[in-house]
């Protein structure tokens, strides 16, 4: 089966801050600094010498400037926070590339190999079906027969179903009317940033999927040997090693 900190100091006496801050952060506040300057400059060389501003008019836009750079540095170190949060997720599910994962998934990439996955129901329903669109439009039905509220697990046999190797969209069918989430058990197969700095995981058999679709990771798939070992140490000792003793 193929499924596929940084921060600012504190502020100055104008509000602005000084000392270390976010790359890019000092090119807009000055940009803003100069623009506000500039705009107080033409205000006070364009006013009516019998009407001057009063003084608190200045203190008020001063004040005002002083909010918006704010407002802006703060957008910028959470962008920031955004992305190193980001980066430590991949870090973080990069040491789960290779355990199975349980994913929400509307389509399966079936290559002649079983596939597991399951749903949850909200009601008892007495007549259930899996049903699988190929990519000519055929729908593929599994009936799954009378099941109860909860979690019901199912395999898509190809070989039994006769469903040849391609995309299938995949869908659940109650005579309830519901239609539940379809998920669906893969092997994470790598994890990585996407051009919008979304973290993206390949999980065999579905694809490219978001963070937000994995509802549980189920382990790493264990290997006859390991499963052997592990029968040993459990004391559950394999027939051939049984039959030294016996014979």
């Amino acid at each position: 089966m193929n499924i596929q900190n940084n921060g600012t100091q504190a502020n100055n006496g104008a509000g602005v801050g000084d000392g270390a801050s976010l790359p890019g952060a000092n090119k807009d506040s000055g940009s803003l600094s100069n623009m506000f300057t500039t705009l107080l400059i033409a205000q006070i060389q364009n006013q009516d010498p019998l009407a001057p501003m009063e003084a608190s008019q200045f203190v008020t836009q001063f004040a005002q400037m002083s909010q918006v750079e704010a407002m802006q540095t703060l957008a910028q170190i959470s962008a920031a926070t955004a992305a190193m949060q980001e980066s430590m997720l991949v870090v973080s599910l990069g040491s789960q590339v290779g355990s199975l994962v349980r994913v929400r998934a509307d389509s399966v990439e079936l290559d002649g190999e079983t596939v597991r996955g399951g749903f949850t129901l909200d009601s008892s329903a007495s007549d259930v079906e899996l049903i699988l669109t190929g990519p000519d439009g055929t729908e593929h039905k599994i009936p799954l027969g009378p099941r109860e509220a909860g979690t019901v697990d199912f395999e898509i046999d190809p070989a039994e179903h006769d469903l040849p190797p391609g995309d299938y969209k995949v869908r659940v069918s109650a005579d309830t009317g519901e239609k539940p989430d379809v998920e669906l058990t893969g092997e994470l197969q790598s994890v990585r940033l996407g051009a919008d700095g979304r973290v993206i995981l390949s999980v065999a058999g579905v694809g490219d999927v978001d963070t937000a679709d994995i509802t549980r990771f189920l382990g790493r798939p264990q290997k006859k040997e390991q499963a052997h070992e592990q029968e040993r140490e459990n004391g559950l000792f394999p027939i051939p090693f049984l039959n030294r003793f016996l014979s």
